[in-house]
């Protein structure tokens, strides 16, 4: 009796064991710190391997790295440097056995060195480092041009001396990364600092940054891989036009957005619309750094045509496209399109478009400093407002 009264209270302990177990959702090997909805990227590998393999090299995946272990850094191929501000003020940037450092040098004294704990940036154009400060992110002095291959100041610090005091808010990592959990305390003086939990951050933008959360998701697929649709996704396909560009939109509008909660908590489907301070072009001379959003509402290509970001940019490719296939893209809806200023040169109309119609800008918001001197380098995107630049076409004539 006491055998078969051991027996069943067994099996009723499995079988509540079993059930919790299902009911419980699949969680990341890493446990995700976004939490518990969240699968993490590494499990999106196993059914989308190709996509995966290919993304992980591109500049939204690779838009910030953490420089944790000593050799994190070599991959970023960057050399030893100084920046001169002046006959006593240097700084100097050496790698090391343990990583990559910044040195504010006083009249040849190593007054203070900082170890790159962070670096901003897929390199396209430039690196930007941070440091940590007990629990705040720094930024450091120097940036690194990659196309220029120098060492310049970071934008906007002071041009006479070394600076290591910016702090790395929390709405530049909303576009330079998938999360960071964000806690505001009171520093000196009564005022509000922003500190992170370190192992919080998820560096460069993954897959469930753009997609939302997977867990669901993986947990069904997982259970039921005869099922080809993707279920507890949102379909990108299904979405309105403006949903669609709404979720590039959730960074590339500028810093203008300003919230009450992280937009870390943006998920596809969503609208920027809704959201306190959202600034919509309304014809002004935008900043080509970061309003690729509104500059591109403004584009006849977009009021007519529908064209919207995934148009032009496959976000899961890892190889940057050239003009030429750029303007593949215009002479798809462009056919018959007549060019009075390229009539005897029809061979470079097929090739570049985008030189006239997206012209290079630079940025208000972005210069660099050269070193030993008070020039600043310019810093220049192509704006997305695709228009007719009539002083473009005077100077063709």
């Amino acid at each position: 009796m006491g055998l078969r009264r051991f027996f069943l209270i067994f099996c009723m302990l499995a079988t509540f064991v079993f059930a919790i177990v299902k009911c419980t959702p699949v969680q990341s090997k890493g446990n995700d710190s976004r939490g518990p909805a969240y699968a993490g990227s590494s499990t999106c590998v196993s059914c989308h391997k190709g996509i995966s393999e290919s993304a992980i090299h591109n500049s939204h995946f690779n838009a910030s790295k953490m420089l944790n272990s000593p050799n994190s850094a070599d991959s970023l191929h960057i050399p030893d440097g100084e920046f001169i501000f002046n006959e006593q003020t240097k700084v100097g940037v050496a790698n090391r056995g343990g990583g990559l450092y910044q040195s504010a040098l006083i009249n040849g004294a190593d007054k203070k060195t900082e170890h790159a704990d962070m670096v901003v940036g897929a390199g396209n154009s430039a690196y930007t480092f941070a440091y940590w400060y007990g629990k705040q992110l720094m930024q450091m002095p120097l940036n690194y041009l990659t196309q220029e291959h120098q060492w310049v100041n970071s934008p906007g610090f002071p041009t006479d001396q070394i600076y290591f005091g910016r702090p790395i808010v929390a709405r530049c990592l909303e576009c330079h990364s998938s999360f960071a959990d964000k806690k505001l305390v009171q520093g000196a003086n009564f005022t509000i600092q922003e500190e992170y939990v370190k192992n919080s951050v998820i560096a460069g933008i993954d897959c469930e940054r753009c997609h939302g959360p997977a867990t669901q998701h993986v947990a069904f697929q997982q259970e039921n891989p005869e099922v080809k649709t993707a279920k507890f996704m949102v379909s990108y396909k299904k979405l309105a036009l403006t949903r669609r560009i709404d979720v590039c939109g959730v960074c590339h509008s500028g810093t203008g957005i300003q919230i009450v909660n992280s937009t870390f908590g943006f998920k596809p489907g969503d609208t920027l619309k809704t959201l306190p301070q959202y600034s919509a072009y309304r014809g002004e001379d935008a900043d080509v750094h970061g309003k690729q959003k509104q500059l591109l509402e403004s584009s006849v290509c977009y009021k007519i045509g529908k064209a919207e970001c995934i148009t032009c940019h496959d976000v899961h490719e890892n190889k940057k496209p050239g003009l030429a296939l750029y303007s593949s893209k215009c002479i798809s809806c462009h056919k018959e399109v007549q060019h009075e200023t390229l009539k005897e040169n029809k061979a470079a109309l097929a090739k570049n478009c985008i030189d006239c119609h997206m012209p290079l800008k630079e940025s208000h918001a972005i210069g660099f400093q050269k070193s030993n001197s008070k020039e600043k380098i310019p810093y220049k995107l192509r704006t997305h407002r695709i228009a007719i630049y009539s002083e473009l076409v005077k100077g063709k004539k």
